[in-house]
């Protein structure tokens, strides 16, 4: 075996430097596709490369440039069927730019958020999208605010770029449906991991709505780990208390799809048929409530527009992009399926 037959186990820069009789900068300009380089030597460095199976290291590269190519994602919940989707579809469009992606499941914990953050820039991830955002200390702001450029999809804050649904307007249509059915008493469900923003904004146009029908507002429900209970009571309230009893409500706008499906599995759970005792919105549209089981009416995000529309921004910022924070709003659909329907006689369905 000749000294040039014999191959190293794992080929280095220098040893395709060698095989193709150049210098190492040489190599590094081909790799790199830099102006300046003869074709011959172009064509002896490619060579070298495919004999020797030569991989460049990505990683040591990037960490001379102070910069890699993976982006962060900060995930509220990826046990919600929504938060996975638009995981999944930040994973694909990362990748379809040449990105991997580092995600951080936060469950809403601003502890578990700041260390997810942290950890992240320890990587150097040339980005960070955030698909939920729980924390609100000043010290965490100003650690993110210029070391890498964020973008917020689905939720925003005013100090970096954000691509949102338009969840005012979207509530508006969810409990609009609910009033044109003929429903008077219809309840607000909140789910604590919907962020901040959306939140408010979903309660706005669920109040905007009401108020334009000059119908009062519902009781307010919140999740416990025993169940759905009225807000201010400081106790759970059994379903049955809530669509049967002498307060009762006729419909649940749920401020996203999870909190409506386990409103569902609730109610069925205690015998009360869905929706001719009780109709059911949702906000969100994740896949599965186009289930026939479910069947929920919700309110849909667009999540390729979002996710597209929020990947190119940051992309774009971490090739250079300068100017303001800048925030875009995509518009929603309202997906009506059989969770609602007219309320029945015997439910109340008066006009205030």
């Amino acid at each position: 075996m000749t000294r040039r037959s014999r191959m190293p186990e794992h080929p280095t820069i220098l040893d395709v430097a060698r095989r193709a009789g150049v210098s190492k900068s040489t190599v590094s300009n081909v790799i790199r596709s830099s102006q300046g380089v003869t074709d011959e030597k172009r064509q002896a460095v490619a060579l070298a490369i495919e004999e020797l199976g030569y991989r460049p290291n990505a990683m040591a590269r990037q960490l001379v440039q102070r910069r890699t190519k993976i982006i962060g994602a900060v995930v509220g919940d990826l046990a919600n069927p929504f938060h996975a989707e638009m995981a999944k579809l930040v994973e694909q469009q990362s990748a379809a730019r040449g990105y991997a992606t580092m995600f951080s499941n936060t469950l809403g914990d601003n502890a578990t958020e700041a260390a997810g953050i942290e950890v992240m820039l320890e990587h150097r991830v040339a980005g960070i999208i955030f698909l939920a955002f729980s924390a609100r200390d000043r010290p965490l702001r100003a650690s993110l605010n210029g070391r890498v450029p964020v973008v917020f999809i689905g939720c925003s804050e005013p100090w970096a770029d954000s691509v949102v649904a338009a969840d005012r307007r979207g509530a508006r249509l969810a409990t609009e449906h609910l009033l044109g059915l003929g429903h008077r008493r219809i309840a607000f469900l909140v789910n604590e991991l919907v962020e901040k923003s959306g939140h408010r904004s979903r309660l706005a146009g669920y109040r905007d709505a009401l108020a334009r029908a000059r119908v009062r507002p519902g009781p307010m429900l919140r999740w416990t780990e025993d169940g759905p209970q009225v807000a201010g009571n400081g106790r759970p309230t059994p379903i049955e208390e809530i669509v049967l009893g002498p307060e009762r409500v006729t419909a649940v706008f749920s401020s996203n799809d999870l909190g409506a499906i386990r409103l569902l599995d609730s109610v069925e759970r205690a015998g009360i048929p869905v929706p001719g005792k009780l109709s059911v919105v949702g906000y969100d549209g994740a896949a599965v409530t186009a289930l026939s089981r479910i069947a929920l009416t919700t309110v849909a995000q667009p999540k390729e527009d979002l996710v597209l529309a929020g990947t190119e921004t940051l992309v774009a910022r971490v090739a250079g992009l300068s100017g303001p924070p800048r925030r875009q709003v995509v518009d929603v659909t309202l997906l009506v399926r059989g969770s609602t329907a007219p309320p029945s006689r015997s439910n109340g369905g008066r006009r205030n």
